[in-house]
């Protein structure tokens, strides 16, 4: 079971925490990027009112080479991948009316049509979609994995709503990419479920997290080996639509410094501070000093948040993780490790002092999650001022 899922929560988290933070007023959409593909993609007299753009295509480096064939991709943060639709009949398992509504400005009538369907699980495109494949890497188990990227899921565009809010829209499930390596591009309908659910349960519960429209179910076959021991049986093929505000994670970063691509590495950075956290001048000597403080704070924020209601990510009770490394009493201690590998991913474009400004404000992240954690349970237990005696109330509960 691979954990980078992990960095990829803290650090959209962090962006989503920052996006809304820092929204302005609503105003008219820019045009898409023209580009030519195939029409038949499309849905006819304009039966579901969903266009996207896709500002990325011309503000960061897009892949050279064509097509779905694995390959180790260099100098580029996206690759166009599309993607490959479940086989026939599809069932339309789940739906989140609030994303649907308030999200997408979709009525609740147009889950009966056969053509949302087929779009939410790959099987055709949203008006003005370039699928999109991102390159990233990340750890596994504490060690570096190298290049991982999208091994399955598809960045379809940028749809902006109604109220001026901006949110990516990806399918995951949705068949191989660039990055797939050896795994087949599909997710089965257990795990879909996790994410469908988790994603909902999470917003409702107050806590900053991607959110989940859809899930789709196909009688595909998916082969899969449960329980890794070996034993490997056939499972049904779905498909979620998920959508955040920025799919970017720590990884984004970190695979361009490893690789030396500094030049990519900054511009990425620079587009990531100027699109989610506007409160941060572009023009700051000490902007990725301040974007780093930022992560962290919020990151020990967004552990102590989902730690109060009782969430561990990236979690399962299985022989994956013999050391527990993934286990609700690790989750802050993982956050930490993935700040410490964000901060190794920066220390190329800082100066001296920069970078001990930033380590200072990383020895700083067990009091900050700590000051939260306590916050939020003196909030559940109804605890009024600050008793020295509230911390052991607190440890002694739990």
């Amino acid at each position: 079971m691979t954990k980078h899922g992990f960095t990829l929560f803290l650090f959209l988290s962090a962006v989503a925490i920052a996006t809304f933070r820092d929204e302005q007023e609503f105003c008219e959409n820019e045009s898409c990027n023209e580009r030519e593909f195939d029409k038949s993609h499309f849905y006819s007299n304009g039966e579901i009112p969903l266009a996207l753009s896709h500002k990325l295509l011309d503000a960061l480096p897009l892949d050279e080479v064509d097509g779905n064939v694995i390959r180790t991709v260099k100098r580029s943060v996206f690759s166009e991948s599309q993607p490959s639709p479940l086989k026939e009949p599809l069932t339309l398992a789940a739906v989140s009316q609030d994303v649907l509504r308030n999200i997408l400005d979709l009525n609740e009538s147009v889950i009966q049509n056969e053509e949302f369907v087929r779009c939410v699980s790959g099987g055709k495109l949203f008006p003005g979609s370039v699928p999109l494949a991102h390159r990233y890497g990340g750890h596994q188990f504490g060690y570096w994995a190298g290049q991982l990227g999208d091994g399955r899921a598809h960045l379809l565009g940028e749809y902006t709503n109604r109220k001026g809010e901006r949110w990516e829209v990806q399918l995951k499930g949705s068949g191989k990419t660039p990055y797939s390596r050896s795994g087949d591009g599909r997710a089965v309908i257990r795990s879909s479920v996790r994410e469908f659910l988790c994603s909902e349960a999470m917003h409702f519960l107050g806590v900053p997290t991607s959110r989940a429209l859809s899930l789709v179910v196909s009688e595909e076959p998916v082969w899969r080996d449960p329980f890794y021991n070996g034993s490997v049986i056939k499972e049904r093929g779905a498909v979620v639509l998920r959508l955040a505000k920025s799919w970017f994670r720590i990884g984004s970063l970190e695979i361009l410094t490893r690789t030396g691509e500094l030049d990519v590495l900054r511009t990425l950075l620079d587009f990531v501070i100027k699109e989610h956290f506007k409160s941060i001048a572009t023009n700051d000597p000490d902007k990725y000093v301040v974007f780093f403080s930022r992560v962290l704070n919020e990151t020990a924020h967004l552990i102590a948040h989902w730690m109060s209601v009782g969430f561990a990510h990236d979690f399962v009770p299985n022989t994956s993780d013999d050391e527990g490394r993934y286990s609700i009493v690790a989750q802050a201690n993982v956050g930490l490790f993935n700040l410490q590998k964000l901060l190794e991913a920066l220390k190329p474009l800082l100066t001296s002092d920069q970078l001990s400004q930033s380590q200072q404000i990383l020895r700083e992240y067990p009091q900050i999650y700590h000051q939260r954690f306590h916050e939020l349970f003196k909030a559940k237990l109804g605890f009024l001022g600050n008793e020295e005696k509230d911390s052991y109330v607190i440890a002694f509960l739990l």
